[in-house]
């Protein structure tokens, strides 16, 4: 790689490091173009060589973000050995570990202009999508429930994760980690998984 190469990989790493602060303590609608690039300490046109315009920065950031995620949540969907309240609580605790390391990037997830921008809903989807296969391949074997609908479940089990970590990061006093992850595991395995 060379020099010219190296710096534009920095300059984007600047700019994405510079939204997710920005983003996360003002919001995306109220983060402006001209701050983000000063934050990189870089002029405004490089923000827009590196992304189309703001929602651009906020679609990467996130998407990074959930790659970063669903390698995490890979390893233990690749550990046949483990049972299923293991594999639960291993999720759980991978999620919550990622929301203590990263908390600006769970603010802007649910930052309303996300929501309106679709950005949340995609990634919604796509860890909806991985739960999903999951309880129909549980379901299949008759670790499921069978009242339970792997749909609906996974779409419940997401939200509640999802929606929980959001709320602990704004109000972590509220509860320590181990509460809500004992908490989370609890709910997720008494209401899903046959008995």
């Amino acid at each position: 790689m060379n020099a010219r190469e190296r710096s534009k990989i920095e300059t984007r790493r600047r700019l994405m490091e510079a939204g997710i602060a920005l983003f996360a303590s003002r919001g995306i609608s109220d983060t402006r173009s001209t701050a983000l690039a000063e934050a990189a300490g870089v002029a405004v046109g490089t923000l827009y060589l590196h992304f189309k315009d703001k929602e651009g920065l906020a679609r990467a950031i996130l998407m990074e973000g959930l790659e970063a995620l669903l390698a995490e949540l890979g390893t233990v969907a690749c550990d046949a050995a483990l049972d299923v309240g293991e594999a639960v609580r291993r999720q759980t605790d991978i999620m919550i570990r990622f929301a203590q390391e990263r908390p600006g990037l769970c603010r802007t997830l649910f930052d309303p202009e996300a929501v309106r921008w679709q950005i949340s809903t995609e990634i919604m989807d796509r860890v909806v999508a991985i739960q999903e296969r999951r309880f129909f391949d549980q379901a299949a074997a008759g670790l499921l429930d069978a009242a339970v609908s792997p749909r609906v479940a996974a779409r419940a089990v997401v939200g509640m994760l999802l929606f929980s970590l959001n709320w602990w990061i704004i109000h972590p006093d509220e509860a320590d980690a181990e509460t809500l992850a004992a908490t989370l595991n609890r709910l997720r395995l008494s209401g899903v998984y046959a008995r």
